[in-house]
C-alpha cells in the first residue's frame, strides 16, 4: 500500500493554521532592550537546491558593520513551500545555525514576514518565539494586508507592517518578529541599508553566504 504523503501532509493545514493562531497570542510587539542598547543584529537566510537547504547567519555590529561571526549549516528539506507555512520549511535550518554561534546578538533579522501574516505568525515570529529574541521579519512581497500612501500595511484596520524604500528602487516589507515595537524596527532597519543596498546589510550577508555555500557545495558533488 503506498501512502500518498502530500495528501497526508496537506490535511494537517487546518491544524497548523490553528497553532499559527494560538503561537501569535504569545508574540511580544513592544521593545524589551531600548533601541540605544541595541548594538549587534544578526540577518539569518537559507538557500536552496534539491532537497538541501544552504543557512547562513552573519552577527554584525549594527554601527561599523564589522562581521563579529559567521555560521553555516548544510541540511535536509523536511517540508515543501507553502504560502503561509514558510516556518515548516526555514525553521529547522535557521535553528540549527543560529544554535552555532558563540557571540551574542541583540536583535535577529529574518527573511520573512513576521505579524504581518494572515495568522500573525510568520517565520519571524515564529523563530522569535524560537530564540527568546527581538526578531524583525523581511520580506520581498506580502503575504497580505492593505497599504496606505505612507506605506503601512494594515490588517483589519491594525498596521501591522510597513514598506521600507532603500536607496534606488529597492523595496522591502517590514514586520515585528518578536519582543520589538514596529516604531523602533524600522528605525534599526533604516540603518541597515548601505548604498544602493536591496535588503538590509546583515541579512543581504547571510543571503550571500548562504548561495556560496550551495555554489561550493555543488562544485564538489561534481568533482
Amino acid at each position: 500500500m503506498q501512502i500518498d504523503l502530500a495528501r497526508v501532509f496537506m490535511s494537517t493545514l487546518p491544524m497548523l493554521a490553528e497553532l499559527q493562531r494560538i503561537l501569535s497570542r504569545l508574540v511580544i510587539t513592544a521593545d524589551i532592550t531600548p533601541n540605544y542598547l541595541i548594538s549587534h543584529v544578526c540577518g539569518v537566510d537559507v538557500s536552496y537546491h534539491m532537497n538541501s537547504a544552504f543557512c547562513a547567519a552573519v552577527n554584525m555590529n549594527r554601527n561599523s558593520f564589522e562581521v563579529v561571526e559567521t555560521q553555516e549549516s548544510r541540511s535536509d528539506i523536511e517540508f515543501p513551500y507553502i504560502s503561509g507555512y514558510f516556518m515548516l520549511r526555514e525553521a529547522s535550518p535557521i535553528f540549527t545555525t543560529l544554535k552555532k554561534l558563540e557571540s551574542s546578538f541583540d536583535v535577529l533579522i529574518v527573511n520573512g514576514h513576521g505579524v504581518l501574516h494572515p495568522r500573525r505568525m510568520g517565520l519571524a515570529s515564529f523563530i522569535g518565539l524560537l530564540v527568546d529574541k527581538p526578531t524583525i521579519g523581511i520580506a520581498k512581497r506580502l503575504l497580505c494586508g492593505v497599504e496606505d500612501g505612507d506605506g503601512y500595511v494594515s490588517i483589519d484596520q491594525n498596521i501591522c507592517g510597513k514598506k521600507i524604500t532603500g536607496d534606488g528602487h529597492n523595496y522591502v516589507y517590514l514586520s515585528v518578529g518578536h519582543k520589538i515595537s514596529l516604531e523602533t524596527s524600522i528605525n534599526l532597519v533604516i540603518g541597515l541599508f548601505r548604498e544602493e543596498g536591496r535588503i538590509p546589510e546583515p541579512l543581504m550577508t547571510a543571503d550571500l553566504m548562504s548561495k556560496k555555500s550551495r555554489s561550493l557545495y555543488l562544485s564538489r558533488q561534481k568533482k
